[in-house]
């Protein structure tokens, strides 16, 4: 049986209706969803995480438009799926602000299952098309005018990874790193600059020298990773339920 991709995602809303009927249906699409009710931390997550769903409550209230625009306007998410949940009259709002589905309020559980189904295969298309895999490793990092770090890799790909540590890393830093990968006994070592960072110890790092073995081992795990989005099946129960 082929295995299914967990994505993550993020959930802004106060709505306790919307979370009853949402809440259930993103468990099942396995993605993992933070869940926000304040405007802030909903934009701290859109801007530095990256995110394979963003699913907005069109609440005039909350100020939806701007968790969209800055999801659009970050670079981790200018590509990521955007759902709106919207009543009768929000939805050409929504679809100029940067929407790409829209669920119809007040929500059911079959009309955002079918919903869902479909925004669920354009995260799939997207986590290919960007070819960037979600992890959890250790690494050790050497940091122009910092040192030795110990960091966590949280976001891999062929060009580079997303960072965290304890020190707050500033753009344009030379780091030079090695870690090993999940199933695999050789070191990676790379090196590369701080493309993004945020200040609290997140940091984008693109790659500027991987060496030849090491690129190969690189790419080989990562097709394998990818590999298993090209299998994923559509979660079982919701996908008989939402059938098109």
């Amino acid at each position: 049986m082929t295995s299914q991709v967990r994505l993550d995602g993020l959930l802004f809303s106060h709505d306790t209706q919307v979370l009853c009927v949402m809440n259930p249906i993103l468990h099942n699409f396995a993605i993992e969803t933070e869940v926000c009710n304040d405007l802030g931390p909903a934009l701290e997550a859109v801007t530095h995480r990256r995110l394979d769903a963003v699913i907005v409550d069109w609440d005039d209230a909350s100020d939806p438009t701007r968790v969209v625009r800055a999801a659009r306007k970050s670079s981790p998410n200018n590509n990521s799926t955007i759902v709106a949940l919207v009543y009768p009259g929000s939805e050409t709002h929504a679809l100029l602000v940067g929407a790409n589905f829209m669920i119809h309020k007040p929500a059911n559980i079959d009309h955002a299952g079918r919903c869902m189904r479909a925004a669920y295969r354009t995260m799939l298309q997207n986590r290919r098309r960007t070819a960037r895999v979600l992890i959890d490793i250790p690494a050790i990092a050497r940091v122009a005018e910092v040192g030795a770090i110990e960091a966590r890799i949280s976001d891999l790909s062929v060009g580079g990874f997303a960072l965290q540590c304890q020190q707050p890393l500033q753009v344009n830093r030379e780091v030079l790193a090695h870690f090993t990968l999940p199933g695999c006994a050789d070191l990676i070592h790379v090196t590369g600059k701080v493309v993004n960072a945020d200040g609290t110890g997140r940091a984008g790092i693109r790659f500027s020298f991987v060496p030849e073995e090491d690129l190969a081992n690189l790419e080989s795990w990562l097709a394998v990773e990818l590999a298993r989005l090209e299998k994923a099946e559509m979660p079982t129960d919701y996908a008989q339920n939402y059938s098109d």
